[in-house]
Parts: structure tokens; sequence; C-alpha cells
């Protein structure tokens, strides 16, 4: 009789002792990902390519993209003149 009520006991505190594990957790301090800015882009399509002149010769090819939303032209100078169609580039306006 007196194991029977040591054991129900001791399972009535095992049961009390994992509902408490179980709680939610919480995180004091302050977070790091809130407070991070990200950096957005958008998408910069080529728009057309010119023959870059420096002094009269040819000194490489300006690849010359147009921004998906407003903004200035980017332009990305290379010695070839196979530029790629696309890329993500930065926004100007980092709001």
């Amino acid at each position: 009789m007196r194991n029977k009520y040591l054991f129900l006991s001791v399972l009535i505190l095992s049961v009390l002792n994992s509902q408490l594990t179980f709680g939610s957790g919480k995180i004091y301090g302050k977070s790091q990902t809130i407070d991070k800015e990200y950096k957005k882009y958008e998408l910069c399509r080529l728009k057309k390519v010119e023959i870059n002149l420096k002094d009269g010769k040819k000194d490489g090819y300006k690849c010359i993209f147009r921004r998906q939303l407003r903004g200035k032209d980017v332009t990305v100078m290379q010695p070839s003149p196979q530029c790629q169609t696309s890329f993500k580039c930065k926004r100007e306006d980092q709001n």
C-alpha cells in the first residue's frame, strides 16, 4: 500500500514537472535582426553597348543598363563588347 502511494506521488510530480518545462521561452536583450538594415535590389536590363574612347583610342566598352524602377542608368566598363542582358543592382533610394 505504501509503495502504491509512493509510486502515485512520484508519477504526479513527474507530470507536473514536465508541464513546467514545456513553457514558452523568452529572449532577453536586443534583437540583432530587427536593427539590421537590408540592402534592396532591383533589376537592371541592358539598354545599349557603346565604345569607350580615351584620347581618341578605343579603350574598351561601356555596357549601359536601365533600372527597373527609376533613377540613373548603370554603366559597367569592360574590355569585350559582350555584355550580360540583366543583373540585380542596388536601389538608389534606400528607404
